[in-house]
């Protein structure tokens, strides 16, 4: 466990963003990841004094948080306290997450320079969202997208710079507290649902396109339309993702040795697991074990 810093970055794959010189000091991180690549899930964290909230656009994603697990899916938000512990289990390739952190004012504060019983009432609901996942809206991505515009397009240390972004942060944040309050649905599609969950759960099993049609009772054009809807990819590439991410628990919990793995998980041998491994993750599975076991040490 550990207290992750604020890093700054601004790449095409990850952008790590200050607000606070734009007149927003609650707004000390504003983040993009867009990853053509997979890298590492995250250690288990907190972010002191910080309320962190992600929404996915695109990609399949496991969020850890109070011995829960939560799968954070297309169009989803998740919400950390600053005194939750929570961790990333993956950052797959294709990846497309908006972020940001959110900083409690001090005492006798007031934020965006709101009047005083505004400003309470926004700060007490950011800090009694009802759900740690639950569903965004067009709202909440629009609002994300155009901080990100006004960042990049609009004159530094200007009155009309610093407006607009206020604006927008606090159309931002009444955005997520009026999607919090709305119904969660990962789909409407319950039997779409169910074979996620499956999936998810028993990555070793078997999943033929004749079952798979038969048990929703789609055809197969509507099937692979909704499948990629919620999840970003089509039924057997998604069922490939539980599968390595199944092999990251066993490498990391378990001694089995990577042809007992590969054979738990349906893969045809140690080197069809290590091709899939390395495509998805950029490391053989021995040099991810070995590297996931000297990162668990170091932050013991």
């Amino acid at each position: 466990m550990t207290k992750l810093p604020f890093r700054y970055v601004d790449t095409p794959e990850r952008r790590v963003l200050n607000l606070e010189p734009d007149g927003i000091p609650c707004i000390p991180v504003l983040g993009f990841s867009n990853y053509k690549q997979s890298r590492h899930g995250t250690v288990e964290h907190v972010h002191p004094g910080c309320l962190e909230v992600s929404f996915c656009q695109r990609g399949s994603l496991i969020y850890e948080s109070g011995g829960e697990v939560y799968p954070f899916l297309p169009g989803s938000i998740f919400v950390s306290q600053p005194d939750e512990w929570h961790r990333l289990q993956t950052n797959p390739k294709g990846l497309v997450m908006y972020w940001l952190f959110f900083r409690f004012p001090g005492k006798n504060r007031n934020l965006l320079n709101l009047p005083t019983d505004e400003s309470k009432w926004l700060e007490q609901a950011l800090r009694n969202f009802s759900h740690r996942l639950f569903t965004g809206t067009e709202r909440v991505k629009t609002s994300f997208h155009r901080l990100f515009q006004l960042y990049d397009t609009l004159p530094h240390n200007t009155a009309r710079r610093h407006l607009n972004m206020r604006a927008t942060v606090l159309e931002l944040l009444l955005a997520l507290i009026e999607a919090d309050n709305m119904p969660f649905h990962m789909h409407d599609s319950e039997p779409i649902k169910a074979i996620i969950t499956a999936m998810r759960n028993h990555p070793e099993h078997e999943y033929p396109t004749d079952e798979l049609l038969r048990q929703s009772a789609l055809s197969p054009s509507v099937l692979i339309s909704l499948f990629k809807q919620t999840t970003g990819l089509p039924p057997h590439a998604f069922l490939l993702t539980c599968r390595i991410q199944r092999a990251k628990e066993l490498l990391q919990k378990s001694q089995s040795s990577i042809t007992q793995i590969a054979d738990s998980l349906g893969f045809s041998s140690s080197q069809h697991l290590a091709m899939h491994f390395k495509r998805a993750t950029g490391m053989t599975p021995t040099a991810w074990r070995r590297n996931t076991s000297e990162t668990t040490e170091k932050h013991r």
